[in-house]
């Protein structure tokens, strides 16, 4: 019998339907980098595993799905120690404290939510102080929702430019959060906005022309924010199934 503390193991057809749904996002995913010109290489499957108990998340590392996101910095710690022996990439895409960089960067490797430029400075004084480097996206909120986190696109200029003297991040792209429209129109400008800023920023030399990389688009979009230009896209509930917030 496994203690209160130890999660109770998975049913081999949970193991085999989360597998299942793995191999059907690879597919979709290639299908549609294939359909923008591009191949499966060039789109990231990140598993978004917010309130996914470790054991779902082994059997994607398992099989071969090694970059995970997280929401809250309490689930980034909690479940390190129970992936540590597994080959993996943990990212925070949720927004992060203040208070909770020191935690954050001990399991981290790279952090998607920068959005402003006192988040960043923290972030890249504890960086010297460890002699370390970290990559991480600047998030912007190109759905102008004021519930959802990101820096105003017309703004994201002046931080990228800040963050040239925080020498200790690497900037990787820009990260948003889409509208959660019903129709691709609602949907697809949240996306493509990102897009074209991001031409902007590296065709005027604001942002360096390696800082690429898009991470957007989810479980009910994906295939539309890879249609307008995601390299890495952050899939949950369409692998581990909806989420359990018991």
């Amino acid at each position: 019998m496994s203690s209160p503390d130890t999660p109770e193991p998975l049913a081999d057809d949970q193991v085999a339907s989360i597998r299942d749904n793995l191999d059907e996002v690879a597919a979709r995913t290639a299908t549609a980098a294939e359909a923008s010109g591009r191949t499966s290489a060039d789109v990231q499957v990140m598993l978004a595993t917010k309130t996914q108990p470790a054991p779902k998340i082994r059997v994607a590392l398992e099989h071969g799905f090694t970059l995970i996101g997280e929401n809250k910095v309490q689930e980034l710690v909690a479940k390190a120690d129970d992936l540590d022996d597994l080959e993996h990439e943990a990212h925070l895409i949720g927004p992060l404290q203040k208070n909770k960089v020191n935690h954050t960067l001990r399991h981290a490797h790279c952090i998607q939510s920068v959005d402003n430029l006192e988040l960043a400075t923290k972030i890249n004084n504890r960086l010297e102080v460890l002699d370390q480097t970290l990559d991480i996206f600047v998030q912007v909120n190109t759905s102008r929702e004021d519930s959802k986190s990101g820096i105003a696109p017309d703004e994201a200029e002046a931080l990228i430019a800040e963050l040239r003297d925080h020498t200790r991040m690497r900037l990787r792209g820009l990260m948003t959060i889409g509208l959660p429209g019903r129709t691709p129109e609602e949907i697809r400008p949240s996306y493509s906005d990102l897009r074209e800023l991001r031409e902007k920023l590296i065709g005027s030399g604001a942002m360096p022309a390696e800082a690429k990389e898009l991470s957007m688009g989810m479980s009910n979009d994906f295939e539309l924010a890879i249609a307008e230009g995601a390299t890495m896209v952050r899939v949950g509930s369409s692998v581990f199934g909806a989420r359990d917030y018991t």
